[in-house]
């Protein structure tokens, strides 16, 4: 098995209102690679904000389907956005990565 960077795993994050009300829970989201593992998710992560002294207490992916889409320039073909791979993480108790959602 050949190891990957952490900058390879994990994509960057997921800002939604949906999201937002999961970090005042005290979890995050996050796009990652469709073939990375929850463990190999949970170590990219606490690798990636190791200054921060994170510590990654749960990771729950979900793979989200590509959307349809139209193409009107070859007489409305569809095709489809590509499938992707999301990850919800929870954090120790009182952690908080810092600059994510910005001044909020």
């Amino acid at each position: 098995m050949t190891t990957r960077a952490a900058s390879e795993i994990v994509i960057g994050p997921v800002i939604t209102e949906r999201t937002y009300q999961l970090y005042t829970q005290g979890r995050y989201t996050f796009k990652v690679a469709a073939t990375a593992s929850k463990t190999e998710i949970k170590k990219a992560l606490e690798e990636q904000y190791d200054a921060q002294g994170i510590k990654v207490k749960d990771v729950n992916t979900v793979t989200m389907r590509g959307k349809k889409r139209r193409s009107m320039r070859r007489l409305g073909s569809i095709g489809h956005t590509a499938d992707w791979k999301k990850a919800i993480v929870t954090l120790g108790a009182g952690q908080k990565i810092e600059g994510l959602f910005g001044s909020v």
